[in-house]
């Protein structure tokens, strides 16, 4: 009787510790983009991004994915103001996810990233730069661990693009 109620308890931790990983959900694209970044230069041509580096896109893990970052980088580029829309033709941004360095374990999650970023225009590159940033998810963001580590690498990767904006604004493309 004893074994049989350590079994079940065992099987009860295991499988609510599965469905807590579990609600750490995927990657929310939309939250990968600043709010407030703004750019004083402007331009009429569109830019294009490539990113490779990042990990698969994943419902459990924490992953920044290719194609989420991808996205976030059009949208904020543009949502920026400093190009006109996301497309071939104008500028083309390579961003290769260098580092994502999350914690196992802790109360306020702090994610540091790096990626490394190089603008072309006509096949030439005429900026390249490196940028590296980290966010913390303090306990009350997310009751969840594994929750607080995925908003603590959308944050990472937020304030990633939303410092690659002012390193770009301060070139003028």
């Amino acid at each position: 009787m004893k074994k049989q109620i350590q079994s079940i308890i065992l099987a009860s931790t295991g499988i609510l510790s599965c469905l807590l990983v579990s609600c750490a959900g995927s990657m929310d694209t939309a939250a990968l983009v600043p709010a407030n970044a703004t750019a004083a230069h402007r331009t009429n041509q569109p830019v294009r991004a490539v990113v490779s580096g990042g990990g698969a896109r994943s419902s459990v893990l924490a992953n920044v994915s290719d194609e989420d970052f991808k996205q976030a980088l059009e949208s904020s580029l543009v949502k920026s103001g400093m190009f006109k829309s996301a497309g071939g033709g104008g500028y083309q941004i390579e961003a290769f996810i260098t580092s994502v360095e999350q914690p196992l374990v802790g109360i306020s999650m702090r994610v540091s990233m790096e990626v490394s970023y190089a603008l072309k225009r006509n096949g030439s590159i005429i900026w390249r730069k490196s940028i590296k940033s980290t966010y913390t998810a303090p306990l009350g963001e997310a009751f969840v661990g594994a929750v607080r580590v995925r908003k603590a690498t959308e944050g990472a990767a937020r304030e990633n693009i939303t410092a690659l904006i002012h390193a770009l604004d301060e070139k003028r493309p």
